[in-house]
């Protein structure tokens, strides 16, 4: 009982030789007492706290102790647990920056390793605090590189995780930075945060525009499909090409064998015309005959070897041009003379089957047209084969 007696007066008696250096201390108590009943003092603590300090708590109580330890000798260090130790407060707000003046209540705790003991030692502190604001605000992006496909939406304002300032007033971002969403490549978007005191925090966040895979090789299909169209476009427009000459150099052939063959049946009538002479001779008729061999064209129900003509129309024509008229029949045109003999034949007569007839033009040959694929040609009596039935050979009336 003494004992406890004695440290009480101890305790007392180094608060009053407490209150001799209040002078020097940045700490001034109210009271300092195991029973709280020592009287205020006149100065306050200034304690500097940053806005972003999340165990406010903590650090007042760790600059209180510490003021205290360093003001009262009666108090050793090594017998108090700051951590163990207690503290009450009253009228602080860490949301507000600037200076602020708080009542602090201390319990110092006893530094034993196998408990926590009070010293029995408590205290009340008003201190003014310095809630200081940071000197920038806060930007935390999400990750400063992120992975787009090519062609979608871009927001870079998706990509801010936290933003804050000291003040109750976020401060502005700024995004500076272009990003192509349809060009695959790497862009840089920069964030600049500006609070109201025009301090900054600065931010960049690269942009990969990727196109997907499957894209890649829709594209891919797509391109080569349009390739293969193009080149068969191409190999068609080539082919029409090559047609089209192909088609002019045949037309332009077709024309100058038409006009070779216009000569050549010209020449051919003017032989023929020549040959005529006016004179229904028979070898006048025999000549204006031969003229159309190898040049006119059969055609049948024709007259006119020039453009196409049947046997009975060849020979309508050739007599015709000696102002001899005969009906375009071979039956007809033998009943139009009378008939004579192989021995009598001369030429200039005609030869008659029941389905033919040409002109005889000597030596038991004869001059007709004789089909599409033969036109006209002079050949032998005897290889008149299918013309039917040979009826004989007639004369004329007016070929001398």
């Amino acid at each position: 009982m003494k004992k406890t007696m004695y440290k009480k007066r101890r305790l007392v008696f180094a608060a009053a030789a407490l209150g001799g250096m209040i002078a020097l201390s940045g700490t001034e108590p109210i009271y300092v007492s195991a029973s709280s009943s020592q009287q205020p003092a006149n100065r306050l603590s200034l304690i500097q706290i940053s806005a972003n300090d999340m165990n406010v708590s903590d650090s007042l109580k760790q600059s209180l102790i510490t003021n205290r330890l360093e003001i009262d000798p009666s108090l050793n260090a090594a017998n108090v647990n700051i951590d163990h130790s207690r503290i009450e407060m009253s009228g602080f707000n860490r949301n507000q920056t600037g200076l602020q003046t708080v009542n602090a209540r201390v319990y110092l705790e006893d530094n034993d390793d196998t408990s926590a003991r009070s010293l029995g030692y408590s205290y009340v502190d008003r201190a003014t605090i310095l809630v200081k604001p940071e000197k920038e605000p806060q930007l935390v992006l999400k990750d400063s590189k992120v992975t787009v496909n090519n062609s979608d939406a871009f927001n870079p304002f998706n990509y801010i995780s936290y933003i804050n300032d000291d003040s109750n007033i976020l401060p502005a971002v700024k995004v500076s930075g272009s990003v192509n969403m349809g060009q695959d490549g790497d862009y840089i978007v920069h964030y600049t945060a500006v609070d109201q005191q025009g301090n900054t925090t600065e931010k960049d966040l690269t942009v990969c525009v990727r196109t997907p895979q499957e894209v890649i090789e829709a594209r891919e299909e797509a391109e080569r499909l349009a390739r293969e169209e193009e080149e068969r476009r191409a190999a068609e427009e080539e082919a029409a090409r090559i047609a089209a000459e192909e088609e002019a150099r045949r037309i332009e052939e077709e024309r100058i064998a038409q006009e070779q063959e216009r000569a050549r049946i010209e020449a051919a009538a003017a032989m023929a015309y020549s040959n005529a002479g006016g004179s229904a001779t028979g070898s006048a008729i025999v000549n204006a005959a031969r003229a159309w061999a190898g040049v006119g064209y059969y055609v049948w129900g024709g007259a006119n070897p020039a453009t196409g003509a049947d046997c009975s129309g060849f020979t309508q024509y050739i007599y015709s041009q000696f102002g001899i008229n005969l009906a375009h029949n071979n039956l007809a045109q033998a009943s139009a003379g009378y008939q004579v003999s192989a021995a009598e034949a001369m030429p200039g007569d005609l030869v008659v089957w029941d389905a033919h007839v040409g002109i005889y033009t000597g030596n038991g040959y004869y001059v007709s047209s004789m089909s599409e694929s033969l036109g006209i040609i002079e050949i032998p009596i005897s290889q008149s084969i299918g013309s039917g039935s040979f009826w004989g050979i007639y004369r004329i009336p007016g070929v001398n």
